[in-house]
C-alpha cells in the first residue's frame, strides 16, 4: 500500500512505518536537496547541507541558569470510540478487513486503536489495543492473514520496537521477540515474514535479516542470510520508501531501494535460496514494485530531485528476469535527452503501485492525483479515488489495497472508501462512524 501526495505534500514516514498519531489533516514538511535518478542513468547525489544560524552570543551568566521544563500536555483516555482515522489497512479477503489508526471519541480524544470487520465493512468492532494506546509518536503498521490472524509492528510511544500478533480476532495480542526493529512484513501462503533491522551499531555492520512464523501462530525462525544486494540497512530518510517485501503464488520479492545501490531479489523456496534480479532503474532512483501473479510485475522509478519528476514504468512477465519499458516522461532535459514513451500525464511522482489484476494498475503519487492504467502501464488516466482532505483538491488514497480484482479499499485523513467494481466507483465506508465533517456516504 502506498501514500498519496497532493500539492505541497510530504512523505510522513517510510512505507514500512506509518504514524498512527497523525492529525486528521497531516502537516506539510519541506524535503529538499535530495537528487534521485531515473530514466536509465545515474546522477550524483548532492551532499547534505548544514544550516548555520548567526546569533549574538549571550553574556556569561553569574549564576547557573535554571532549566524550565515545558509543561506536558496530559493524554486524556477517550470514552466510547466514535470513529477511526485509518493509517494502515489490511484486507486478506473481500469480507475480512482490519484498520489501524487514531480511534477517537465524540470529543475527539484519541488513542492508537485497531478495528475489525467480517462483513466487508458493513459493521466494525474495536479490537484490544495492540500497543500502548497513548498516540504520541507511535509509529505502527498492520498486516493480516485472516479474520483471526493479524500483526502490528513498528515503534511504540517510547520509541521501543513493537511486534505483536493476534490469533483470536483481536481479543488479545501476544508480543514476539525478534532482534532489532521490524521494518516490513508480508503474508505469503501459510507463513508470515518479518524483515528486521538492528537498532544499534554502524549501518555497514547491521544488515537486514528475515524471519518467518506460521500464520496461525508459533515461534519465529531465522531464515537464510539475504543476498548482499538487498541486505543493506535502511536509511532514515522520509523521501525514501524503505524495503518492500511482497509475495504472490508462492514467490516472494524483496526490493531495497533505500541505499545507494538498490537491489531486487526473489525466492521460490520459502527463503532458503535467493536469486538477484536486474533492475532497469539506475542508482538513487525511487522505486515502487507491485505483483499480480508469480510472473507479472510492474515497477515505477522516478527522480524526485526535480518537478515534474522524470519517471518510468517497466513491466516483467517472468517474475523480474527481464523488463520492458512501458511508459516514460519528463526525461527530455537529460543528456542525452530521452523521448516520451506511452502516456503518463503525471505532474507529480509515483511513490507506490498496486495491481488489482493482470492489466489494471494503480499509481499512488506525490504532489499529484492518483492514476490508473488498464493496458499494463502504457497509458495512465486520473483514478476515481476520493479527494484527499485539506490539499486543494489533489486527490487520492494514502493507502490502497485489493482483496481481489473487484474488491478494494483506500483511505485518507477523512476515512475509508471501498469499491466493489474494480475501482470504477468508490463509496465512503465509515470505520465505527464517519470522521467529523465528512458525510456518511459519497
Amino acid at each position: 500500500m502506498g501514500v498519496n501526495r497532493g500539492p505541497g505534500r510530504f512523505d510522513p514516514a517510510p512505507a514500512w512505518r506509518v504514524q498512527a498519531a497523525l492529525a486528521v489533516v497531516p502537516l506539510a514538511a519541506a524535503v529538499a536537496g535530495l537528487c534521485l535518478s531515473a530514466c536509465g542513468r545515474a546522477q550524483q547525489a548532492p551532499g547534505s547541507a548544514r544550516i548555520a544560524s548567526s546569533t549574538t552570543p549571550s553574556p556569561i551568566p553569574t549564576e547557573h541558569p535554571v532549566a524550565i521544563a515545558p509543561t506536558p500536555v496530559p493524554w486524556t483516555v477517550p470514552g466510547t470510540i466514535a470513529y477511526v482515522v485509518p493509517s494502515s489497512i489490511s484486507f486478506p479477503s473481500a469480507a475480512d478487513g482490519w484498520v489501524l489508526g487514531r480511534a477517537c471519541d465524540a470529543q475527539q480524544e484519541c488513542e492508537v486503536g485497531v478495528a475489525r470487520t467480517t462483513d466487508a465493512g458493513a459493521t466494525w468492532e474495536m479490537a484490544a489495543p495492540p500497543v500502548d494506546p497513548n498516540p504520541t509518536d507511535a509509529e505502527v503498521q498492520l498486516a493480516a492473514a485472516s479474520s483471526q490472524d493479524a500483526w502490528v509492528w513498528g515503534t511504540d510511544s517510547d520509541g521501543d520496537a513493537v511486534l505483536a500478533a493476534t490469533h483470536d480476532g483481536g481479543e488479545s495480542w501476544q508480543p514476539a521477540d525478534l532482534a532489532g526493529e521490524v521494518v516490513e512484513m508480508a503474508v505469503e501462503g501459510q507463513s508470515v515474514w518479518a524483515l528486521s533491522a538492528c537498532t544499534e551499531g554502524p549501518a555497514e555492520s547491521c544488515p537486514l535479516t528475515l524471519s518467518s512464523s506460521p500464520v496461525a501462530g508459533g515461534p519465529w525462525s531465522a531464515m537464510a542470510p539475504l543476498p548482499a544486494a538487498v541486505s543493506g540497512a535502511p536509511i532514515s530518510n522520509t523521501t525514501l520508501a524503505g524495503p518492500k517485501l511482497m509475495g504472490s503464488e508462492g514467490r516472494v520479492w524483496l526490493l531495497n531501494d533505500n541505499q545507494s545501490e538498490p537491489g531486487l531479489a526473489t525466492t521460490d523456496d520459502g527463503g532458503r535460496s535467493w536469486a538477484v534480479l536486474p533492475l532497469p532503474c539506475s542508482a538513487y532512483a525511487r522505486m515502487s514494485l507491485a505483483a499480480s501473479s508469480s510472473d507479472d510485475l510492474l515497477l515505477a522509478c522516478t527522480d524526485m530531485g526535480v518537478w515534474p519528476a522524470p519517471q518510468e514504468v517497466w513491466a516483467s512477465d517472468d517474475g523480474g528476469g527481464r523488463w520492458s519499458l512501458r511508459s516514460r516522461e519528463w526525461c527530455s532535459a537529460l543528456t542525452p535527452p530521452l523521448s516520451d514513451v506511452g502516456s503518463i500525464g503525471n505532474g507529480g511522482a509515483p511513490v507506490a503501485l498496486t495491481l488489482s489484476s493482470g492489466s489494471a494498475a494503480w499509481m499512488v503519487n506525490d504532489r499529484e492525483d492518483d492514476l490508473v492504467s488498464h493496458d499494463d502501464g502504457v497509458t495512465w488516466s486520473p483514478a476515481a479515488l476520493p479527494a484527499s482532505a485539506g490539499w486543494s483538491g489533489a486527490g487520492g488514497g494514502e493507502g490502497l489495497t485489493f482483496a481481489d480484482p473487484l474488491h478494494g479499499w483506500t483511505y485518507n485523513s477523512a476515512g475509508l472508501w471501498a469499491t466493489t467494481d474494480g475501482g470504477s466507483g468508490w463509496h465512503y465506508q465509515p470505520v465505527i462512524g464517519p470522521v467529523p465533517g465528512w458525510p456518511s456516504s459519497s
